[in-house]
């Protein structure tokens, strides 16, 4: 059905544009303004992953498919909205204040001054909205590919495009960023970025060759010719 790809393809795309969204409120922090484009990006492959991989449990459990639009659209989005919440969720109540919108020279913000309205604010804005986003766009990928009659070719044409992206995010997302700055850390710190999403990009285009191969071997098994064969019953 591709509801995993659908899923990595949702994430990646929702998560970047949180990391983008984190960008533009950023201040004192020019040397690596582009990070959390990237970061929010590949941090949205393993998000939409997990996601992708609840939906499918969830429509399982459910015993739905495509036969049943709207059973099968609202278990994919039930499970990947539940796939995506619980890891921020987990991250932002469990432990001690780990905001993710201090300015670079804050000091460490005080238990009083971060539970309640900042803690809710950060969990809704980095946490929930994106899952939402995710699942929504989770549920109507995974219809139009159950509805097309090339749905098995979904899965790896959406891991590959998601590779490339990732592969030019880096030059794209820090054209217009001012240039690394201060001490050496900080330079680091951008081409540190940009190892990780180039690395999760190539990864993506290898697992896509992978699922291709796969897919072809199947194809071939099950054509004419193929390992597979029905009795006549004669």
């Amino acid at each position: 059905m591709g509801v995993v790809p659908c899923g990595v393809a949702a994430g990646a795309l929702v998560w970047c544009l949180v990391g983008m969204w984190r960008a533009a409120r950023l201040e004192n922090y020019p040397w690596s303004a582009w990070t959390p484009v990237g970061y929010g990006a590949v941090k949205g492959v393993f998000l939409g992953l997990l996601a992708g991989c609840a939906a499918v449990v969830a429509v399982r459990i459910g015993r739905a498919d495509g036969g049943r639009p709207g059973r099968f659209a609202g278990l994919v989005f039930g499970g990947g909205l539940v796939g995506g919440v619980v890891p921020g969720t987990l991250r932002d109540f469990l432990g001690g204040p780990r905001p993710r919108t201090l300015y670079y020279y804050d000091g460490p913000r005080p238990a009083a001054e971060w539970y309640w309205r900042p803690l809710l604010s950060e969990w809704l804005g980095y946490t929930v909205l994106p899952a939402l986003g995710c699942a929504v766009l989770l549920a109507v990928g995974a219809l139009v590919s159950v509805r097309s009659a090339r749905r098995g070719s979904v899965g790896w044409v959406l891991l590959a495009l998601v590779g490339v992206g990732l592969l030019v995010l880096p030059e794209w997302a820090g054209g217009g960023a001012p240039e690394p700055v201060g001490q050496g850390g900080h330079v680091n710190e951008s081409a540190g970025a940009a190892i990780v999403v180039l690395a999760t990009g190539f990864g993506l285009l290898l697992a896509a060759g992978v699922v291709r191969s796969v897919r072809r071997g199947r194809c071939r098994a099950d054509g004419p010719g193929g390992g597979r064969r029905v009795s006549s019953g004669g």
